[in-house]
């Protein structure tokens, strides 16, 4: 079906000036006010009729000029919404409404929305502002303004490829391991079809000397490569993909809004980190920067057409802010891929458990961090109160409380415990912030329809807002951080890196890992090789290079705690009730991201109770679907 066929359709007074595509969606430009206005209920019919969705927009030569718009606007929208910014975007015949309260700005069922509409003829869009502002939200919101005229084109050209084609109902369909198979860490995965080629997640190694994906395997072209997908920010699914960008892909980005913020965050800090430390990194800013250039963010349960035979759609993982299981429906009911990358499907304070209602799966790439018979997780509340009383013991021996924790996930989550604590009065000493983890948080507050429930009812009503507790103090700079390491007083230091692979732990752990009084809490999954693990494993004298290059001993004297309960992942006894509870039963498994040991003994165990064939590929292996 030709856009021309699909304009065809409309009445003859809409007045459609320009057609183009959106990615997979399909945009009228109309010049007639009044079917601008009022033409939804035909352009739903259109909708139920080609099932692809339509965007409805005014061209240029109707909507208000930007100052007598802007005024409109702020006439109609009341003061209570907060209003930041109003900007344009004539390529899209847009106006973007910057708000604290976007609620506000969209009234009771829309009528606010439709007032806007009606009065300004531009087509609104409302974005939220937090309370607390985030330099790495408003730049990508920034570039993606700026590169409007730019995006505008690129989509187009997106969705011509793409096309109105559902694929065939017969092919084949392969993947290639290009990491995170027997190991955790560069998840990145090469789905293949003969109509197209798509990458799941693109990332680097923790604490590994192998740190990139295999990219160099001999199947994989970066210039015959339809689309990027990334399950979630964190840098071993994210960190690879602004080199991919750097040197010379110029294709679509499908991630949520949240992942893609984050995932920014991460990136900048990691080849910060590295030019620092190495003198060297990957890709530059200018990566970075051509990713969020083209990105496409999804909702989840949205539903996307990325190639010619492959559909996407997101469903929440519940292991970090944004994160998503990857559903793929390839050709006319040809085959369905899940792709969970990391999911938790347990309950935390910070998220939902993942995503079960699938209506067909036929293959599943499940994670198995946690799949050895020994990796069972104690319950949330049992965690919780294992950590409070960490804290409280140290504290009542005048002790200090160091927390490596990842930048983003289990912080907002520990953060979350401890603002419910001191808030009951159980908690009665500063907690300290370091690194991204401030900066991660803010990015939480501006996406809180990605949060638990509960969480979002706390965040839309600032007076209960757990990230504003009056417990949390941000570490800015080196004096500040050289401050609380000399103050003498019992405190709670919640830092970066999660895994003791750098960042300012180091400076903490210099200054206070010689004194017996003070307690260091592992909270999350140390991978094999990092400073983290080794100390897990009682290691005690352990070298490092300081800021010089020098080689130098750190000694540990403190006391060494793990609390199990605090992690993204499911754990064994989690992820078989995953499989358990899905709704489709899945015909074959592979386990990726895992040791090779717990992979092959999850598998072993899902396919002796669920009676499907499972496998577990190496890096490198290329497997064939159908």
């Amino acid at each position: 079906m030709e856009l021309e066929d699909v304009k065809s359709r409309l009445p003859k007074n809409a007045m459609i000036t320009k057609t183009l595509f959106e990615g997979s969606d399909i945009v009228f430009y109309t010049k007639n006010k009044d079917f601008f206005v009022n033409g939804s209920s035909e352009i739903k019919a259109l909708v139920s009729e080609i099932r692809k969705r339509i965007n409805l927009r005014p061209d240029t030569m109707i909507t208000l000029p930007h100052d007598e718009a802007k005024e409109k606007i702020k006439k109609i929208v009341p003061k209570e919404a907060e209003i930041q910014d109003i900007l344009f975007e004539p390529e899209y015949g847009k106006v973007i409404i910057l708000a604290q309260k976007p609620g506000i700005v969209i009234g009771k069922t829309g009528e606010t929305l439709r007032e806007i509409k009606k009065e300004t003829f531009w087509s609104p869009e409302i974005q939220r502002v937090p309370a607390f502002r985030s330099k790495i939200v408003n730049k990508a919101r920034e570039i993606v303004h700026e590169e409007a005229k730019y995006r505008q084109q690129f989509l187009n050209k997106i969705g011509q490829k793409i096309q109105l084609k559902k694929g065939s109902k017969e092919g084949w369909i392969r993947f290639s391991a290009l990491g995170s198979f027997g190991e955790v860490g560069r998840s990145c995965i090469f789905l293949q079809t003969k109509e197209s080629k798509v990458l799941l997640d693109c990332g680097v190694s923790n604490g590994s000397s192998d740190t990139n994906p295999y990219i160099d395997a001999p199947e994989f072209d970066l210039d015959s490569l339809d689309a990027v997908i990334v399950s979630h920010a964190h840098l071993d699914h994210s960190g690879f993909v602004p080199y991919l960008y750097e040197y010379g892909y110029k294709g679509p980005l499908y991630t949520t809004l949240p992942t893609r913020d984050v995932m920014t965050l991460l990136q900048l800090d990691f080849i910060d980190v590295l030019q620092r430390e190495t003198g060297n990194a990957p890709y530059t800013s200018s990566g970075i920067k051509n990713a969020i250039k083209h990105s496409l963010t999804l909702d989840y349960n949205e539903v996307c057409d990325i190639t010619p035979d492959m559909r996407l759609t997101f469903q929440n993982a519940g292991h970090i802010i944004g994160s998503a299981l990857t559903h793929i429906h390839i050709g006319e009911g040809l085959h369905n891929l899940l792709y969970t990358a990391d999911l938790k499907f347990g309950p935390t304070k910070l998220l939902e458990p993942a995503y079960t209602g699938f209506s067909r799966i036929e293959s599943m790439i499940l994670e198995s961090t946690y799949g050895a018979p020994r990796d069972i997780i104690p319950c949330k509340r049992e965690a919780d109160m294992n950590l409070i009383n960490v804290i409280k013991r140290t504290a009542k021996r005048g002790g200090k409380v160091i927390i490596p924790a990842f930048a983003v996930g289990r912080s907002q989550e520990v953060m979350v415990v401890l603002a419910e604590e001191y808030s009951r009065g159980e908690l009665d000493v500063p907690v300290y912030l370091d690194g991204m983890i401030w900066n991660a948080t803010v990015i939480h507050t501006t996406y809180p329809e990605f949060l638990s429930r509960r969480l979002q009812k706390q965040i839309f009503h600032q007076d209960n807002n757990p990230f504003s507790s009056e417990v949390f103090h941000r570490v800015a700079s080196m004096s500040e951080r050289k401050a609380v390491i000399e103050d003498k007083k019992p405190c709670v230091i919640l830092t970066t890196s999660g895994m003791i692979t750098g960042g300012p732990i180091m400076e903490y752990l210099k200054g206070l890992a010689d004194d017996r009084k003070n307690t260091l809490v592992f909270i999350g999954y140390q991978a094999e090789g990092t400073m983290g693990s080794r100390i897990q494993k009682g290691w005690r004298d352990l070298p490092y290079s300081d800021n010089n290059g020098a080689k130098k001993i750190l000694k540990i004297e403190a006391e060494i705690e793990t609390v199990e309960g605090f992690s993204g992942h499911s754990d064994r006894n989690q992820l078989i009730n995953y499989v358990a509870r899905l709704r489709s039963k899945p015909e074959r498994i592979f386990l990726n991201h895992g040791e090779q040991s717990k992979s092959i003994n999850l598998a072993s165990t899902l396919h002796k109770l669920f009676k499907v064939e499972t496998s577990v590929p190496s890096n490198l292996d290329a497997v064939r679907l159908k």
